[in-house]
């Protein structure tokens, strides 16, 4: 059998890009560490670890009381749907892929319900959102608000218009609950082995945008990782409006980075990542035409 010797061929060439721009590599890598240490690790833990103590507990249970009836009906999946939802909104991704993998793997949501609420379950640190867009915008107050709320109303659009009518709402019995003391320890282990493979992801990316994007073009950069794309607008020197225009997309599409995040996070599951990112080209085109009209 004949050997393909392409991806030979580019790993060979990318060694060599490597070595010739070895300052450039190196502060990349810095900087994607930095990211990660004073913005990603400080929100993603917190969060990751909460959202399984939260389950433990049954605390999902008392809010789905509340509004997972109403969460049930409009969009077709378990009442613990409505949980996932919260937690995803403030926490962003890839959080939310970790928390409605363990909603799965627990028991409180099947495979399709747990598909369905990811894919519109797609947000980025409010916070995270807030620092940079203030960099882009300053001043302007009214258009951060509006960037950071716009997705929020085309996820909840779309899990309306894309719900599955079909959908049969498993009523799957939780598992049992193991010693705290165990889970405990479990739930920090898992939550550092997802992190340390998210900072693998963005220092990937960071390279490959140095290497591939050395003038650092704002659409090129928002593709390959959300951060670096928002980043390079604040200095850009293009007009207001394709200001706001690239940023929502940046945050609706995520980057690269997140995507490959996300799909690895739900590697071991059968939770669709097609689903997710079908969602994200269709937030991304009316995020766009929404802001293009007002």
């Amino acid at each position: 059998m004949k050997q393909n010797k392409g991806p030979l061929l580019f790993l060979t060439i990318f060694t060599i890009i490597l070595f010739k721009n070895n300052q450039a590599i190196h502060d990349a890598i810095l900087s994607s560490c930095e990211l990660f240490i004073t913005r990603l690790f400080p929100s993603l833990f917190p969060m990751m670890v909460l959202s399984d103590l939260f389950i433990y507990f049954d605390l999902p249970g008392l809010l789905c009381k509340w509004i997972g009836p109403v969460f049930q009906r409009v969009f077709h999946t378990s009442p613990y749907g409505a949980f996932a939802f919260f937690i995803s909104s403030f926490s962003g991704s890839p959080a939310n892929a970790y928390t409605i993998k363990n909603l799965h793997e627990q028991g409180y949501l099947s495979v399709t319900e747990a598909s369905h609420v990811l894919a519109f379950s797609f947000f980025s640190n409010p916070l995270f959102l807030y620092a940079m867009l203030s960099l882009i915008f300053p001043n302007d107050l009214l258009t951060v608000l509006k960037l950071i709320l716009l997705p929020y109303v085309i996820n909840l659009l779309l899990g309306f218009c894309l719900r599955k009518k079909t959908i049969i709402l498993q009523n799957m019995q939780p598992n049992p609950r193991e010693d705290f003391g165990v889970f405990f320890s479990k739930s920090i282990k898992k939550a550092m082995n997802t992190l340390l493979f998210i900072l693998g992801t963005v220092t990937i990316f960071f390279i490959l945008n140095q290497i591939l994007n050395p003038c650092h073009i704002p659409i090129f950069s928002g593709i390959f990782e959300i951060s670096q794309g928002l980043n390079t607008l604040v200095n850009a020197d293009i007009s207001y409006k394709l200001k706001e225009i690239l940023a929502i997309f940046f945050i609706s599409f995520g980057g690269f980075s997140i995507h490959l995040q996300i799909k690895g996070i739900l590697s071991d599951t059968k939770i669709s990542y097609k689903t997710f990112f079908l969602y994200r080209i269709y937030q991304s085109i009316l995020s766009v035409l929404f802001i293009c009209v007002i």
